[in-house]
């Protein structure tokens, strides 16, 4: 079950809607922003995804590229002379940042019923719409589950990211660090796991 669920992941990262939505925003981004600063970076990728909405023949997920432009936002703000909660390391800062960004685009789509795991998951599994429970109230509400465990996570992250940069400066690195790609994996696998464990769950409850 769980080499399944890899191969359909590496898959769907393999895939054109993966090229289009993640791999060419975020190197788009990044070239521009080296090359021509965040205003550019921000302007460019913001053209890329009002492109591909146009001629995108069906409704997509466009969550990816909302989480790229509003962090880029908030770095290029940042690069500019804004900050908040008093926040003066730019690490710090991002990663605060990034947990509000989070929070913004995982609330938003969650509340037009489109939350963002459950569009990343159908896509890398498609089988996923063959579940007895695709469809049902059941099914909406997991995702809606999974993707209220990454809004408070990030949340609490963003917390304690700006307690330790006062309170305990020595530890925010760390802090930082944890909450990067070592917090988002595990939050993938949550994700990954969470729905399965909540629909056996209700079968044994039916049984």
């Amino acid at each position: 079950m769980t080499d399944t669920k890899s191969i359909g992941a590496m898959s769907y990262f393999l895939s054109p809607e993966a090229r289009l939505t993640i791999i060419i925003p975020v190197i788009l981004y990044n070239i521009a922003f080296w090359g021509l600063g965040a205003g550019a970076a921000l302007l460019l990728t913001a053209c890329y995804s009002g492109f591909l909405e146009l001629l995108s023949k069906q409704a997509k997920s466009l969550s990816i590229i909302a989480l790229i432009l509003i962090s880029g936002s908030a770095h290029f703000l940042y690069l500019n002379g804004f900050t908040f909660f008093g926040i003066k390391q730019e690490s710090v800062f991002l990663s605060v940042g990034g947990s509000i960004t989070v929070i913004i685009v995982f609330s938003f789509y969650s509340l037009i019923g489109r939350p963002v795991v459950r569009t990343q998951a159908e896509n890398a599994l498609p089988s996923l719409k063959l579940s007895p429970f695709y469809g049902t109230a059941k099914y909406d509400r997991v995702w809606q589950e999974v993707s209220l465990a990454w809004i408070l996570t990030y949340g609490l992250k963003g917390v304690l990211v700006v307690i330790l940069s006062k309170d305990m400066p020595h530890y925010s690195d760390f802090a930082v660090f944890f909450g990067a790609w070592p917090l988002t994996l595990l939050l993938i696998i949550f994700s990954y796991y969470w729905p399965s464990f909540r629909w056996l769950s209700v079968k044994t409850e039916t049984k």
